[in-house]
């Protein structure tokens, strides 16, 4: 079975065949998985964020939203009627040489059956605490704070050329070694509502593992990433898109 954020992707790549579309582009691993190599962390994982992706896909946009938008009910934006958003790519590799395992979330035995929770919004089970998603000031400050839940951890890129997935999904989620899972910048929720934010010069703050859910060994690769961004006017008028949002 496959989910929206995997047929999407498919859907993607698909496209790139016949070279019909420019977005499938952002469909393949970057090259800084050199800079991520899979080393010896005694069979567990070690999660990172790809930074150029991070970067390149970083963008600022308005979006509508009413009343019987999921996006309320989960607290991902602060109001109805037109948002301004920053959203970029959280694409995160697995460095370690062990899977990350996390099991399915219906599953009453699984140990990380606590940290799932169900959406009735969206229908499907988030994982709490897995993401912090800031805007800072440079004085470090909060100037926005994110809220992105919806993780569906699976294997989507592969980041080396020697491993093979181990089959991930959304009902059995986890992440193969030397693989990735990607949160594209369309996904519901994969953004900060900057609205209202002044102009100024700010800092993109975003953390995996953030509650320290799953264990990373000796965590050799960072998971904090930051990138500095300049926030237009809330007055000036950038791209809308009310495109349809996909969900994980």
């Amino acid at each position: 079975m496959f989910t929206p954020k995997r047929i999407i992707i498919l859907a993607g790549m698909a496209a790139l065949l016949v070279c019909i579309t420019p977005f499938v582009v952002k469909g393949v691993r970057t090259d800084v998985s050199s800079d991520f190599p899979v080393y010896n962390n005694h069979g567990l994982p070690d999660l990172t964020i790809d930074p150029k992706r991070f970067v390149s896909q970083m963008e600022i946009i308005d979006r509508l939203f009413d009343d019987a938008s999921c996006e309320i009910v989960e607290g991902s934006i602060g109001g109805t009627g037109y948002r301004r958003l920053l959203r970029f790519d959280t694409v995160l590799i697995n460095g370690g040489d062990g899977d990350l395992v996390v099991g399915s979330p219906t599953d009453s035995r699984n140990p990380y059956r606590k940290v799932f929770v169900f959406s009735p919004c969206h229908n499907h089970y988030h994982i709490e605490g897995f993401s912090n998603y800031q805007l800072l000031n440079l004085n470090r400050a909060v100037a926005a704070q994110g809220h992105k839940q919806a993780f569906c951890l699976e294997d989507l890129l592969k980041y080396t050329n020697d491993n093979k997935s181990s089959g991930y999904t959304c009902a059995f989620q986890g992440i193969t070694t030397g693989w990735a899972d990607w949160y594209f910048k369309q996904l519901s929720g994969q953004w900060i509502d900057i609205t209202g934010v002044p102009e100024g010069d700010y800092i993109v703050h975003v953390q995996i593992n953030a509650a320290g859910t799953f264990s990373e060994g000796a965590n050799k690769y960072p998971n904090v990433i930051e990138a500095t961004i300049h926030v237009p006017d809330p007055r000036n008028k950038v791209t809308i898109d009310n495109s349809p949002t996909a969900t994980d």
